[in-house]
């Protein structure tokens, strides 16, 4: 079976990802697993929706099996993300092809792009532009642009660059699939046609704005907000001390310091995040650091590769790929609780550690949940 992948959020699931899916059945794909995160997203926030409601969404419209991506690589920056994904898709044994939108279209002009910021000599010219106070990403791209202008272009979309980091971590028994990106850009809140971004579709859903035209289907399900638990949040951070700031993953050259005195000012998480931005350190890397520590995610934890495949949901093709992928996985595959009393010890921590998330990610919705969800909800199946 010719079995092709995608790395996704789906948060919402909405017209541009259908499309994608649409267009790589057209073009060979037998069937479509989908690795999606869980209640956590990379932006450093919660999905507004859950990750079961958004499973039924994705086999409803293309997907044919979705299988969960960590909570520790879900809520990472794109080197990370794009690491756990591909480890995850190649630990199935039976994955074909990974594909993925991007701005420029071109895979050729991506890998171009891909043996640049791995070559020898960049990281000397980065640690340059950083001195400078530059953000990680511009520091790479000025870095890039010294040796190739036209090249250093292609490292200012976000969805090109989530593609590179796919080329670097991916395994050479799964081949690279690029489409070129339709309708709106990235983080744009202006439509184009039937097909929005999905930062647009989320604002207007939380406001109550009619989307069914960027949706395939109408979504009726509960919205989480992290805003709910605004002030949960301040009370994890102000209980943190400097020390508990230096534990979290990706903390460096004394942002500690920073978010400890921002935490200790601020009166709300835009207040805190204002305070602790600076011209090095983006707002999306704040969110997730202040997601970490709500968390209670370690660098330790994020230092962990993923244990298992966790299924959360098939259709009959998606149980023919589940029949294959039973005999190639070189991780458990993990459909129900039962499964993860088999696990090792490391396995059943990481597990442990998701279920934690879930049960905070409960407390945000209209209407709180109870404990559990992770342990007792079984994999969809239509």
């Amino acid at each position: 079976m010719n079995i092709w992948s995608v790395i996704c959020e789906y948060n919402p699931f909405h017209n541009g990802h259908q499309y994608l899916l649409s267009e790589m059945k057209k073009s060979g794909a037998e069937a479509i697993v989908s690795c999606m995160s869980g209640n956590v997203v990379q932006r450093g926030d919660f999905a507004l929706y859950d990750k079961y409601v958004r499973t039924r969404t994705a086999l409803l419209n293309g997907a044919d099996l979705v299988i969960e991506l960590p909570v520790t690589y879900a809520c990472a920056g794109a080197e990370k993300f794009a690491y756990g994904g591909t480890f995850l898709l190649e630990a199935t044994g039976c994955i074909d092809t990974l594909c993925f939108g991007s701005e420029c279209g071109d895979m050729e002009r991506l890998k171009q792009a891909c043996q640049a910021i791995t070559a020898p000599d960049l990281a000397d010219r980065v640690k340059h532009y950083l001195s400078l106070g530059q953000p990680f990403a511009k520091a790479r791209e000025n870095a890039v642009a010294d040796s190739d202008k036209t090249l250093a272009e292609v490292l200012r979309s976000p969805n090109n660059i989530l593609g590179i980091e796919y080329l670097k971590a991916l395994p050479s028994a799964i081949k690279p699939l690029t489409w070129k990106r339709i309708g709106s850009a990235h983080d744009s809140m202006t439509p184009c046609g039937e097909i929005a971004s999905a930062t647009m579709i989320r604002e207007r859903l939380v406001r109550g704005a009619d989307c069914r035209a960027y949706l395939p289907e109408p979504i009726t399900a509960e919205m989480h907000l992290l805003s709910q638990v605004e002030t949960a949040v301040l009370y994890r951070l102000r209980m943190m001390e400097v020390s508990d700031f230096a534990r979290l993953p990706d903390i460096s050259e004394g942002l500690e310091n920073r978010l400890y005195h921002a935490v200790r000012q601020g009166c709300c998480l835009a207040e805190v995040l204002t305070l602790a931005k600076a011209k090095r350190y983006s707002l999306a890397r704040l969110r997730r650091l202040i997601l970490y520590a709500f968390l209670g995610i370690s660098k330790e934890d994020t230092a962990i590769p993923p244990q298992y495949i966790k299924v959360l949901g098939f259709n009959a093709k998606g149980r023919e790929v589940l029949r294959i992928m039973r005999k190639t996985a070189r991780l458990p595959v993990i459909m129900r609780y039962a499964d993860v009393k088999k696990l090792s010890p490391t396995a059943q921590y990481q597990y442990a550690l998701e279920s934690r998330c879930d049960d905070i990610y409960a407390l945000s919705g209209r209407t709180v949940a109870s404990c559990g969800q992770n342990l007792t909800a079984n994999a969809i199946i239509l």
